[in-house]
């Protein structure tokens, strides 16, 4: 069975906002399962990857990069 998380158990997951949260599902990062449900173990993988990037100091610099890259495509 899968567990599901709220979106404001995701962003407490991912230490973001939930605001942010939903901007991940809108750029593909993250799907919901049902509703506004999200899947546990692709949140999980996620956030192992946003630890491991703060821990590199790395994820502001993916972030500002992702944002040029999209803007670039408009």
């Amino acid at each position: 069975m899968i567990q599901l998380l709220s979106v404001t158990q995701t962003a407490q997951r991912l230490r973001v906002r939930p605001a942010y949260v939903r901007e991940l599902v809108l750029k593909g990062r993250l799907h919901y399962t049902h509703g506004e449900q999200l899947n546990a173990a692709e949140v999980e993988k996620l956030a192992r990857l946003m630890d491991k990037l703060r821990g590199e100091g790395l994820a502001t610099l993916v972030q500002i990069t992702g944002d040029n890259l999209e803007e670039a495509d408009d």
